[in-house]
């Protein structure tokens, strides 16, 4: 009598995503290669396929590798403001964010939906990570991983302007820096942080510099500098009376020369970062133009007229257009918090980005999908 043949069941001969990742005979550097072209989100699931690949991910060369191929191409972050709750009794708030990642093409990458206690607001930033400050404190995300950390407790912490956030490379650190009129005086604090720190063992650093103006609006970080536009009048912010720059080496304030020129008094003036050059914006009142003042040289205070922009095609009401970066001869521009449009330098016309699927925002900034870690990831009301 003959033997029946048992045959293995296909689930037995199947081998598991973990073993198929030991055994590949792929190097580790080409590994690496293939992995840095990944989205964050595809990283954080194949951390968990190996031992092998996990130690590749959280690899501090390759999070260098993966951040520097992303920036080549970033994305845009458009933030709004689903609701705003306030107990009476209580005497607490609370804002209701939803962030959406959208590529240069309006294609949407993804959303992430949160819950900050107080009135927040987003500075201005251009990196793996972003930055609230509200009525209860500064937080940190990143969007890619979805990590929100509440930084450590603020000297002096409210929603008026003076603060700066960004991320300085060659420290592969961020740092936020928070000025704030303290009894007719300007203080200053700063926090710094790196890649998967305990950012409750950080803490607030306050400087001996003084500020030499009052600061409007946020600041904006470029390279190792902060810079705010300052004025004299504590009780008079329409005016600019000058630049006011920090210098996060050696921790003190300067003031930047102002560019010759003629600006309106009720006009709208802010500072922007474009090509890693400091720029001010200046539109007049009927905001039908916009000049785009670059800082060329700053040993020798040069400052040119580089861009002027008709904007009479724009009915702005009381928004207006904030110019978020500059690619391949375009200027990439944010049009009443509710279109995008890039500005051909040469041929001085628009063309908007037409499938874009977000309503009004009430924020918009650039950043880079990272795996730059909190160390703690943050469970949000969804």
């Amino acid at each position: 009598m003959k033997k029946k043949k048992t045959l293995k069941s296909s689930k037995s001969r199947a081998a598991s995503p973990s073993s198929i990742a030991e055994r590949t005979t792929l190097s580790k550097d080409v590994i690496m290669d293939i992995f840095s072209r990944l989205p964050t989100k595809s990283l954080c699931m194949l951390r968990s396929v190996c031992k092998q690949w996990r130690i590749i991910i959280d690899d501090p060369f390759f999070k260098s590798l993966h951040r520097k191929k992303s920036s080549q191409k970033p994305n845009l972050l458009l933030l709004q403001e689903k609701s705003y709750r306030r107990c009476i009794i209580y005497g607490t708030s609370t804002t209701k964010l939803t962030l959406s990642s959208i590529d240069f093409e309006g294609n949407h990458n993804f959303d992430f939906t949160f819950t900050l206690d107080g009135y927040v607001n987003m500075l201005p930033s251009k990196s793996e990570l972003i930055c609230f400050v509200s009525t209860q404190g500064f937080y940190v995300c990143n969007p890619s991983t979805q990590e929100l950390v509440k930084l450590p407790k603020s000297h002096f912490c409210d929603v008026k302007d003076g603060s700066a956030f960004g991320y300085i490379k060659q420290r592969n650190e961020y740092v936020l820096v928070n000025a704030r009129c303290i009894n007719y005086e300007i203080g200053c604090e700063v926090l710094r942080w790196t890649d998967d720190c305990c950012l409750k063992d950080c803490y607030w650093w306050v400087v001996s510099s003084k500020c030499p103006c009052y600061l409007r609006l946020w600041g904006i970080l470029i390279e190792n500098n902060c810079y705010w536009i300052g004025y004299n009048d504590k009780y008079d912010n329409t005016k600019i009376d000058a630049i006011v720059s920090f210098d996060l080496g050696k921790e003190e304030f300067s003031t930047v020369v102002l560019p010759e020129g003629r600006f309106d008094p009720a006009g709208v003036w802010f500072l922007v970062e474009l090509k890693r050059l400091l720029c001010l914006v200046d539109s007049p009142e009927d905001e039908s133009s916009m000049d785009i003042w670059v800082w060329k040289d700053s040993k020798n205070h040069i400052w040119a007229k580089e861009y002027i922009i008709d904007l009479s095609m724009f009915d702005f009401g009381f928004d207006f257009i904030t110019p978020l970066d500059y690619r391949e001869g375009k200027i990439l521009m944010d049009v009443k918090f509710e279109s995008l449009v890039w500005y051909d330098v040469e041929k001085k016309c628009f063309k908007k980005i037409d499938n874009l699927t977000s309503r009004r925002w009430s924020w918009s900034v650039l950043y880079t999908d990272g795996l730059f870690s909190l160390g703690s990831r943050y469970v949000g009301s969804v």
